[in-house]
């Protein structure tokens, strides 16, 4: 069997386990939800303005298919066991928090005129419940995707944008609340550095530092809306830092991604003197 035969079963593997894991996962959820007599919901005020938007069902649904296609994205065997142990770690951890802290979504969906599009909510009404909300796996999903199509150089545009859509795509089907998302990235980063992606390669160094900022970003985005709900509209003060904080992140990634390929060409082109 040549490596490349060994790469796509285990890249299948990875899938066929991540898939198993997460309907087990997300029909005991579902199971466990509906047996409650009261499931609450959590809900900030501005949510009123998001309007509903039936086409955004086709990049929400389109979140299946790339949870398939991003295993066969995978460059080698090791971030083939990286997305897989970081899918099944935050399947796993959002199935705790939808078992302690269950949450369904609160706002009824208008009807949908379209033929084609009505078909798509009723196929999502049917297979995808009101309940596990927080953290949505399809924010965090998206963010684990990335990951890995980041370093796809053809289609990576095309990549960003679906999967920027897929999170957009979260709310305007009212499928998930505000918090659902902001928890959703809150878990993915949490992922990225529980299982860090090359820990001892220094290429990589700037990304992990990336992710932490990331994280902390997310928290104070989180503690601003809250503070805000609970205690008044001055918590919103701490969306300032969280966008510094954020940015900083986002100046580390780029760092990373400005650096890699000159330390990479610089590896290559390195030859150790040899004594004769």
């Amino acid at each position: 069997m040549t490596e490349k035969q060994l790469k796509i079963r285990q890249q299948a593997f990875a899938l066929s386990v991540c898939t198993i894991v997460f309907m087990a996962v997300y029909n005991f959820c579902t199971w466990y939800a509906t047996s409650l007599d009261r499931v609450p919901s959590f809900t900030f005020d501005f949510e009123q303005s998001i309007p509903f938007v039936p086409l955004s069902i086709i990049p929400y649904m389109a979140g299946g298919l790339f949870f398939c296609l991003v295993f066969f994205a995978c460059k080698d065997k090791l971030q083939v066991k990286i997305l897989a142990w970081r899918m099944l770690f935050v399947i796993i951890a959002a199935g705790l928090f939808f078992v302690i802290v269950p949450l369904k979504y609160s706002v009824p969906k208008p009807e949908v005129s379209n033929d084609i599009l009505g078909l798509s909510f009723s196929f999502l009404n049917t297979f995808d419940s009101p309940f596990n909300q927080s953290p949505s796996l399809h924010i965090t999903f998206a963010f684990i995707f990335w990951s890995v199509f980041r370093e796809v150089k053809k289609w990576r545009i095309l990549y960003a944008v679906s999967l920027i859509l897929v999170g957009v795509s979260t709310l305007t089907t009212f499928q998930h609340h505000v918090i659902d998302v902001l928890s959703g990235a809150i878990l993915a980063h949490l992922s990225f550095i529980i299982i860090p992606y090359r820990k001892n390669d220094p290429q990589y160094r700037n990304l992990r530092v990336a992710n932490y900022y990331f994280l902390a970003g997310w928290i104070f985005i989180s503690a601003a809306l809250l503070t805000q709900k609970f205690l008044g509209t001055e918590g919103l003060l701490l969306i300032f830092p969280a966008l510094i904080i954020l940015m900083t992140g986002y100046y580390y990634q780029k760092r990373m991604e400005i650096l890699s390929p000159i330390m990479l060409m610089f590896k290559q082109n390195i030859h150790p003197f040899k004594k004769d």
